[in-house]
Formats: structure tokens, C-alpha cells, sequence
């Protein structure tokens, strides 16, 4: 799935493929300028928001940290 993923260091947003939805507290590895690099997931969306969730019903935007 594709979700919008917000950078806390730059404020960068920029798509990338999960698997499963990122959860808080999660290390990922992403890629960025065509090197992988990982970070902590801060703030997953939040499911509770309508105006968050995909046209699937499962949120679109996560925050995330260097780790």
C-alpha cells in the first residue's frame, strides 16, 4: 500500500510502499535519494480521522523520525 510519509527533520512529504500500515514506534527503512536509511514511526495516522483515510479506508499519512 502507499501511504504519504511526512519527514519530522525536513517536513518533506513523499509517498512510499508499506506492507502493512506503519505503527508508532516502528523502525522502517526507506529509501531516500536512492539510499536506504532508517527511521522510527512517530505518529501513525489516525483512523479516526476521516479526512486521513485512503479511498481503502486505511489512513494515508505517517510521521517519521531519523532514527
Amino acid at each position: 500500500m502507499k501511504i504519504t510519509v511526512i519527514f519530522e527533520d525536513t517536513g518533506i512529504e513523499e509517498e512510499h510502499d508499506f506492507d502493512t500500515k506503519p505503527r508508532a514506534g516502528e523502525l522502517v527503512t526507506l529509501v531516500r535519494d536512492g539510499k536506504d536509511a532508517d527511521y522510527i514511526v512517530i505518529i501513525e495516522p489516525d483512523p479516526d480521522h476521516t479526512h486521513d483515510n485512503g479511498r481503502d479506508g486505511y489512513p494515508t499519512k505517517a510521521r517519521v523520525r531519523p532514527a
